[in-house]
């Protein structure tokens, strides 16, 4: 009778961690943040996490998932590229030092953090220039904004681009941009209008990608 306690001790202990059949077990508490980040694209999300592990433990590893049919990520803070607008149901797996795991799941709302008005104008003479307005459409404030017009000739040939960099935009302001072509040519006839680049104020100041980063 002896021999059966300790065995049933013994298997128990070994399996706490997975059944709890000596208790309940403190999980970790996994959560975390995000913010729109375009430094490398219109859609590129910056996740942070913000987990936490009960005390004498430590979170040892993390898996993001995004809902959009990309591999998961084991980063422990991600910079995440959607395809698409749309909402997603982001999901962070932690695991602590016992091996005990914890998941959240949270809804995230991906849109274009700038918007570019259509209605910008394009002059041709000298300097060639486009000339519009943009928005920040994020709820944080966006530290810089690249915007870039590519200029073309009558039969879509691309021949120049030119950029302008706008800072310190606040969340719902509308700012005025002119973009010059680099140099004149008879031959632009029309451009284009984009958004280049990105950086929002993330709280999070230390976490930037290199350009040569490959974001998921």
């Amino acid at each position: 009778m002896k021999f059966r306690l300790v065995m049933l001790v013994v298997l128990c202990v070994t399996a706490g961690v997975i059944s709890g059949c000596i208790g309940p077990i403190e999980r970790p508490v996994a959560d975390f943040d995000w913010c729109p980040n375009g430094y490398l694209g219109n859609l590129d999300y910056q996740f942070t996490s913000t987990s936490r592990s009960p005390q004498g433990t430590w979170i040892e590893s993390m898996e993001w998932e995004f809902d959009d049919g990309t591999p998961p990520d084991a980063a422990w803070d991600a910079w995440h590229r959607f395809e698409d607008e749309g909402r997603y149901h982001v999901t962070l797996t932690v695991k602590d030092s016992r091996g005990v795991p914890g998941t959240v799941t949270r809804e995230v709302n991906v849109f274009p953090a700038v918007e570019v008005f259509p209605n910008w104008q394009l002059t041709l003479g000298w300097p060639i220039r486009v000339a519009g307005i943009i928005a920040n459409r994020a709820d944080v404030r966006l530290d810089a904004v690249v915007v870039k017009a590519k200029f073309y000739d009558t039969d879509g040939v691309r021949i120049a681009d030119g950029t302008v960099t706008i800072d310190d935009i606040a969340p719902g302001e509308k700012v005025a941009y002119s973009i010059d072509a680099p140099e004149y040519s008879a031959r632009i006839f029309h451009a284009t209008v984009e958004i280049d680049s990105f950086v929002a104020d993330c709280g999070n100041p230390w976490f930037m990608p290199f350009a040569d980063q490959e974001i998921q």
